[in-house]
């Protein structure tokens, strides 16, 4: 299934496009399965989004085009079983994401950066469940699209 996602993620040219649609697929495929929807990801969820408002509050140039993103995320983050929600809810957090790039280049902490590589990795996961190799590519995939948000 991961291996499905990843290969068909590769079409749009727009990171933020891109990141939306393993988002939204990642939210529909654990929205399947219960299991899957665990605390830990709505949490991972959370912590995505909060270094990387971190990172660009701190950096300070992007706040105000960061506003309507993390207001759709506080709308529709308990709204997770809706899969109408989905769309809005994994076009916010990409477009936090790619808005948090820059400024964690400028500001050079590399444990935040490790741990939102984490998170992100984890947000688009299909499952809990997947192997080590295919959790590393995924990070190595991602890695090449957030070099597109700079």
């Amino acid at each position: 299934m991961a291996k499905e996602i990843l290969a068909v993620s590769q079409r749009p040219s727009n990171p933020v496009s891109q990141l939306a649609y393993l988002i939204h697929a990642a939210l529909e495929t654990r929205s399947h399965h219960s299991d899957n929807f665990s605390t830990d990801y709505k949490q991972q969820l959370c912590t995505l989004v909060g270094l990387s408002f971190t990172a660009v509050l701190t950096e300070g140039s992007k706040t105000g085009s960061f506003r309507p993103h993390i207001a759709n995320f506080l709308r529709f983050r308990n709204l997770i079983h809706q899969p109408d929600k989905f769309e809005p809810l994994s076009v916010a957090i990409s477009e936090m994401i790619c808005n948090a790039i820059l400024p964690f280049t400028v500001l050079g902490f590399p444990r935040y950066y490790d741990d939102f590589l984490v998170a992100l990795t984890h947000a688009v996961s299909p499952s809990d469940a997947i192997s080590i190799e295919i959790k590393n590519r995924m990070q190595e995939i991602l890695l090449a699209l957030l070099d597109k948000c700079n």
